[in-house]
């Protein structure tokens, strides 16, 4: 008795110990800080706002029937960037592959490999019949003193004219690279997993002539102000080190037809139907990759709600609980599992008529790791029924992983803000897919960045109504780029 008293004893001392380590972690961990603020670049920027608004103003609608697009538009772009940016015209090498504009700028070291800033020209159609729901027209490109509105005002014009920007005043300054410099402006980056990508053809046009590159720089990520009480009052920066694969599949059965008055037990579409719910049922389990356990450590630390900051500050014995409850929180799960959405499904074309096939689209959103073969075998054991078919329509694998132990990514996460008092620079995965993936043959470091602070609830405009840049983001972005070219060209 005396014996199991003592072991009883000393367990609790240990039980106290570790919650006492938990406790004091908790009170303690916090992120570097210098203790200075963000110096965000205050003013405006009216030439370069005029410059946003002109752009967006040229309808550059990618469409996945390329006979559907209108060419005259990419080429009065192409025509807008060569008035806009003389010097990026005269001083850089200009080529167009598959659409896309290659630009390049030799450095002063041939053995150094050149840096890739890319951004894409097109932009998605606005919907049929939402024109009227817009407040300002969606190619008007309208500046009202505070936004600036327009389809591609967040994706991705923004981004590209302050690339060209940056780089246009370097140029005036005397710019002179030690490593060479490529822009690369694809034209149909909306069209996912396109045969036809025009990055894709870049990337394979730079392989064939041996060029490999030192870091390429891509849409992604974000600047997002958070301000909740007594949980965290912070702006976050997300710098993309990853991002999902994509893949559509379409699963099929065929059947014998006929009139509906003498049904079978399961008609193709009630097949397909017990399919998908089969598949539904299956959500692939939740994981937490490194970069993710990073992210939420880091971020972690700047969480005020001590019951939440006993979690973040020791997520290495709380991984497993949270991971399980991300998995369960749609949002979140998308960031910790392959995520798989049932999107389209068709039959018969009329209510008397038993369907000859049915069919079902699954659109699936990879994590880095699960190839499109792991998924359509899992797909199929989980059907586990013969009579349907699986076939991948289209589909890119995920990205390889990039580093943030870097000079690449440390520059750019110094440059945004990385150990300032009010911003916490932290890696993130990007939902979306993006024309970086076709580069990773030639590089090792693809990272995807948005420098333009802009709140959740603009965000969300994106690809939708009423896309606006907030007009304030312009300056600091534009600042971002002409640092982060000239500095990561000079080593």
């Amino acid at each position: 008795m005396t014996a199991l008293c003592v072991v009883l004893g000393i367990l609790g001392g240990i039980l106290i110990l570790g919650l006492l380590v938990l406790i004091i972690r908790a009170l303690t961990i916090k992120n570097k800080s210098s203790g200075k603020p963000f110096v965000k670049q205050e003013g405006r920027l009216e030439e370069v706002e005029k410059h946003i608004s002109q752009a967006i103003s040229i309808a550059t609608v990618s469409q996945v029937d390329e006979s559907a697009v209108d060419k005259a538009q990419f080429e009065k772009f192409a025509d807008f960037l060569q008035k806009t940016y003389p010097l990026v015209h005269s001083r850089l090498s200009k080529q167009i592959i598959g659409g896309a504009l290659v630009f390049f700028l030799p450095g002063s070291d041939p053995s150094l490999e050149p840096i890739a800033m890319l951004a894409h020209q097109d932009v998605v159609p606005v919907s049929a019949g939402t024109e009227g729901d817009w407040t300002h027209p969606p190619f008007s490109g309208h500046n009202d003193g505070e936004f600036i509105w327009g389809r591609g005002a967040l994706d991705m014009k923004n981004h590209l004219i302050a690339v060209m920007e940056a780089t246009e005043n370097l140029l005036k300054k005397g710019f002179a690279p030690k490593r060479g410099l490529y822009i690369l402006l694809g034209c149909n980056e909306e069209i996912v997993a396109s045969e036809n990508s025009s990055a894709k053809k870049v990337a394979a046009y730079l392989e064939e002539n041996g060029v490999r590159l030192k870091c390429v720089v891509d849409e992604g990520g974000g600047v997002i102000p958070l301000s909740y009480k007594n949980i965290i009052d912070k702006t976050l920066v997300g710098i993309g080190v990853a991002e999902k694969g994509y893949l559509d599949v379409e699963l099929s059965v065929s059947a014998k037809g006929g009139h509906s008055s003498a049904p079978p037990a399961h008609t193709a579409l009630g097949i397909i139907s017990k399919a998908i719910c089969r598949i539904e049922k299956h959500p692939y389990k939740a994981k937490m990759p490194d970069f993710i356990y990073d992210m939420l450590s880091i971020v972690g630390r700047d969480v005020k709600s001590f019951p939440l900051r006993l979690i973040t500050c020791n997520l290495r014995l709380f991984k497993p609980l949270l991971t399980f409850v991300m998995g369960k929180i749609p949002a979140a799960a998308s960031v910790v599992r392959t995520c798989t959405a049932v999107t389209m499904c068709s039959a018969s074309a009329a209510p008397n008529v038993l369907p000859q096939r049915a069919s079902a689209v699954l659109n699936m959103r990879l994590m880095p790791g699960v190839s499109i073969d792991d998924a359509v075998t899992r797909l199929k054991k989980i059907i586990r029924d013969e009579r349907i078919s699986v076939k991948v329509l289209k589909g890119n694998p995920a990205p390889p992983v990039s580093s943030t132990k870097t000079d690449t990514f440390k520059l750019a996460a110094k440059l945004l803000g990385d150990g300032c008092s009010d911003r916490t620079v932290a890696p993130y995965i990007v939902m979306g897919a993006t024309d970086s993936r076709y580069y990773t043959r030639i590089c090792d470091e693809i990272y995807r960045i948005s420098p333009f602070q802009t709140p959740v609830s603009l965000l969300l405009t994106t690809h939708g109504t009423n896309e606006r840049l907030p007009i304030s983001s312009i300056k600091t972005a534009v600042k971002f780029f002409e640092e982060f070219i000239e500095q990561r060209t000079a080593f």
